[in-house]
């Protein structure tokens, strides 16, 4: 395993050779040694109080391969003592020598931040920074996981909600703007039990392919069977020539990694080809029942294992214009924003929260819509795929912390205009 040529300041690399060698030779009596792996973290909230919390978190997990299961040990602290204390529940002790201690200075946001954030707080919403330092030590060596940094803007009034970014991304100024923006005076509520088409558009498409196929494709649920996808590689599932890729390495959107957890170098999974489903995301051990590659074993924080979990959800442009499929549409809506979905594994029923959008006749946009929700049967919705698909791929900057049992992960994704002909208002 080659490690990185990229600035690591989080972690001392002459400690991390020593680590490296040490388990190496780890020796257990029964399973054998799998992985070792540290993280340090820095969270700062300015809140719109005025208030600043500065929260610096670091610990460690040592993992062990049965034959027929994993083991996981897991603490707080990256101290030589207590990195030692991990690894020693199936091996004799290790011997790990004195860690340098990093200037907490390496570890602070840009300069100027806190300011900017200051100043964005008193407006009425909570700023945090986000940033995490992460290294897995295996057998044959130690990978660095680099990731970026992050600004996740939160509001409670006069409407809940949030925005994630890249820290830097050269759009974050415009996205805060949108969503400053008040809610729209006297929305409309589509009734309930009405069925239209809806057109996604400003990168919502990215959160409705975020539900119906990255987290269907994601390999506990394919291999356990349920997920509405499981069985079906190879099968068309929309009649629109999509091609989806899962990909970590675009480093302005939040789900980027050059690593995942568990040390797999990051490589772009195509899940469609021409609307065709053709990949899984898979941890090394959902990897084995499912035949395929690694490189998504995703971890909340060191206190818990690395699952299959997606990234960045890109779609390229098709040949469609957004303007022509939102002037052609007669009668439905058009969805501007979600703030979130949900797939029911037991129905296959997806629920869509529209956060902002407009009620269309005659292609023009009419009443704008209150908050409200969609649904629709994963394979239904995406069978009504529409086959133009517009040339306009937009980052959506509102899907946020993905949760997965419980569990939040930031993900991303950017993707076109896309019409879906048929949806039923909840």
């Amino acid at each position: 395993m080659q490690r990185s040529a990229t600035d690591f300041p989080a972690f001392d690399t002459d400690w991390l050779d020593a680590l490296s060698e040490g388990c190496r030779g780890l020796r257990g009596s029964h399973p054998r040694f799998e992985d070792l792996y540290l993280e340090r973290r820095l969270e700062i909230r300015v809140s719109s109080d005025a208030s600043i919390d500065t929260v610096r978190l670091e610990g460690g997990a040592a993992r062990w391969r049965f034959p027929s299961r994993w083991a996981m040990h897991a603490g707080s602290g990256i101290s030589s003592a207590a990195v030692a204390e991990l690894v020693s529940h199936y091996a004799d002790r290790l011997t790990a020598p004195p860690r340098r201690r990093t200037d907490d200075g390496e570890l602070n946001p840009p300069p100027g931040w806190i300011d900017s954030a200051i100043s964005l707080a008193d407006r009425g919403v909570d700023v945090r920074y986000f940033k995490r330092w992460a290294v897995v030590i295996r057998r044959d060596g130690w990978r660095e996981i680099s990731t970026p940094a992050l600004v996740r803007v939160e509001r409670s009034a006069p409407e809940p909600g949030a925005l994630l970014a890249v820290s830097n991304h050269p759009s974050l100024g415009g996205w805060i703007r949108s969503f400053l923006e008040p809610p729209p005076e006297k929305p409309w509520n589509p009734p309930s039990g009405t069925a239209c088409p809806v057109l996604f558009t400003e990168g919502s498409s990215g959160v409705l392919l975020h539900e119906l196929v990255g987290h269907m494709v994601e390999g506990d649920l394919i291999a356990s069977g349920r997920s509405p996808l499981a069985g079906l590689g190879g099968a068309s599932l929309t009649e629109a020539e999509i091609d989806l890729v899962d990909d970590p390495r675009r480093n302005d959107l939040p789900g980027a990694f050059d690593a995942d957890d568990e040390g797999e170098r990051s490589q772009p999974i195509a899940l469609l080809r021409s609307g065709r489903l053709c990949g899984v995301l898979c941890d090394r051990e959902t990897a084995e029942t499912c035949g395929v590659a690694a490189g998504r074993g995703r971890r909340a924080d060191w206190r818990l294992p690395p699952i299959p979990r997606l990234s960045n959800l890109v779609v390229p442009p098709g040949a469609g214009s957004s303007r022509e499929l939102e002037a052609d549409l007669k009668r439905g809506l058009v969805v501007t924003r979600l703030s979130g979905a949900t797939v029911d594994p037991v129905s296959s029923r997806a629920v869509l929260r529209v956060e902002r959008g407009y009620e269309i006749r005659n292609g023009r946009r009419r009443r704008p819509l209150s908050r409200f929700e969609l649904t629709g049967g994963v394979i239904e919705i995406l069978a009504g795929i529409d086959p133009t698909v517009g040339d306009d791929p937009t980052p959506d900057w509102r899907l946020g912390w993905c949760l997965k049992d419980g569990l939040p992960l930031p993900t991303g994704s950017e993707a076109p205009t896309m019409l879906v002909h048929r949806l039923e208002v909840l």
